[in-house]
């Protein structure tokens, strides 16, 4: 008997117009020779889920049961099967798969009427200078640009777990050339979306891996680090699907009585999380 075995992993980024991440390969998928039956698995050591998407060719053999388009491997989790192979008796038979994986669940479902606070200090009123689908960097991208100056201190838009930060940036510029200079912080939330803060200062992060953090915890401070023309905080909700991250507009807490959509050029003050 003869056994191919082929093992391609493709990597979906999320990124944006004004920083991507760069990653190292985050997940790694095997085979293991069982009893009558070969399983395949995933290994994901990354404080957050991954989706993996995986194709098999198969000569002789069958799954044990149907794969689905799309399969979510959990958080911090070894040997995780993704499908089983039944082997034969008394015939030959192949096999390759390979797969693509992307950052996050795909089984994230967003509540559109979710409340967001504003990303900065109860009291303190900043210019949103690019909304939703801006005609600068933001084109076909629901981001939002807040001016403030480098330091400003930055606060959690919603409650979730801390699974990115960089913070070892200390170059910024308007060109391209810059975008993976960019310090960030990434929350999950309990819904499986989750939260850019980007262009932060230099070890300007003021979380760890793995925290907890409440609606308007403090997490970072901000900057003008990346693929940036001036001191901003970059801010943008997404969610993964199937094969690829989509950023969502998102409602803002803007007062007591009051949730809206932010709206390019006006000035919004932050209120307390009641």
């Amino acid at each position: 008997m003869r056994i191919r075995l082929i093992l391609i992993g493709l990597l979906f980024l999320s990124g944006s117009s004004k920083l991507s991440f760069t990653q190292e390969k985050e997940i790694n998928v095997y085979d293991i020779r069982e009893d009558g039956r070969i399983g395949i698995y995933a290994d994901n050591d990354k404080p957050y889920p991954q989706t993996v998407t995986l194709t098999l060719k198969l000569k002789g053999l069958r799954p044990s049961k149907e794969v689905p388009d799309f399969i979510v491997v959990p958080a911090n989790t070894k040997e995780f099967r993704l499908t089983s192979l039944i082997i034969p008796f008394e015939r030959s038979w192949q096999y390759s798969f390979s797969y693509i994986y992307r950052f996050g669940d795909a089984n994230a479902q967003h509540d559109p009427k979710q409340e967001y606070l504003l990303p900065f200090e109860e009291g303190t009123s900043y210019r949103l200078t690019q909304g939703y689908n801006g005609d600068r960097t933001h084109q076909g991208e629901n981001a939002l640009d807040f001016t403030m100056d480098e330091g400003t201190r930055i606060f959690a838009a919603r409650a979730g777990k801390v699974i990115r930060v960089k913070e070892d940036s200390n170059q910024g510029c308007a060109s391209k050339r810059c975008n993976d200079m960019g310090n960030y912080v990434t929350i999950l939330h309990k819904d499986g979306t989750y939260a850019d803060y980007l262009h932060l200062q230099y070890e300007g992060v003021t979380v760890q891996l793995g925290d907890i953090v409440e609606a308007g915890d403090p997490i970072a401070l901000s900057g003008n680090t990346g693929w940036s023309t001036g001191p901003h905080l970059h801010f943008i909700v997404r969610k993964t699907e199937k094969d690829r991250q989509v950023s969502l507009p998102t409602l803002f807490k803007t007062s007591s009585n009051k949730t809206e959509f932010l709206v390019e050029g006006k000035t919004y003050t932050a209120i307390k999380n009641q």
